[in-house]
């Protein structure tokens, strides 16, 4: 038992061993009175302690290839995947680690929108309709594991034939903890651009 104004230390320093996928980790440590005794003041009974491991997060995605005559409809798979080796998770905000990005090709139309995804103008402003926008962004969850894998399928109708027609895709940061800045974490920045060609 310890009286008022009493400290307790740890006979041995606490230790703690990361596992191979951790990153931005966090330990929470919180005291509870014992034997019915009453704390006037709970706010302070708690503290999470960050732990910053070195390690890295390789975030990809791949585009796809479509085609199909005037008129015709066709499904695009655009798929984000996590290479590893970290796990990454906004658990304080619960914000999308990221979101993929379709700048939709020339001469094509949206007609189907997967789960998930928001029409945008093509500067990232509202868009009143859910089919036929110049651009969507696709949030994924507010975590991914070190091998996670998330394909969006969108319907895609070709309305006229425009040879070498390519639309953008792409992986963003959104507005939570990492707002606008890249992914520090990525070593390898090549593979988060890719393109839907059509035709």
């Amino acid at each position: 038992m310890l009286a008022p104004g009493d400290s307790f230390e740890l006979p041995e320093p606490l230790t703690v061993r990361l596992a191979p996928h951790s990153l931005n980790e966090r330990l929470d440590i919180d005291v509870e009175p014992g034997d019915g005794a009453q704390d006037i003041d709970s706010q302070n009974d708690y503290v999470a302690v960050q732990i910053g491991a070195e390690n890295t997060a390789d975030f990809s995605v791949s585009g796809d290839a479509v085609s199909g005559a005037a008129g015709e409809t066709a499904t695009a798979q655009l798929t984000f995947k996590n290479n590893g080796a970290a796990w990454l998770g906004n658990l304080g905000s619960g914000d999308p680690v990221a979101e993929v990005r379709l700048i939709v090709p020339e001469g094509t139309t949206v007609t189907g929108v997967p789960p998930g995804c928001s029409p945008r103008t093509l500067d990232g402003g509202y868009h009143p309709k859910q089919t036929g926008a110049p651009r969507y962004d696709c949030n994924l969850r507010y975590w991914v594991l070190e091998d996670t894998q998330r394909t969006f399928a969108f319907s895609v109708r070709v309305d006229t034939l425009v040879p070498g027609a390519t639309g953008a895709v792409s992986i963003h940061p959104t507005f939570g903890e990492f707002g606008e800045y890249p992914f520090d974490f990525d070593p390898d920045l090549t593979n988060n651009p890719a393109v839907l060609a059509v035709n």
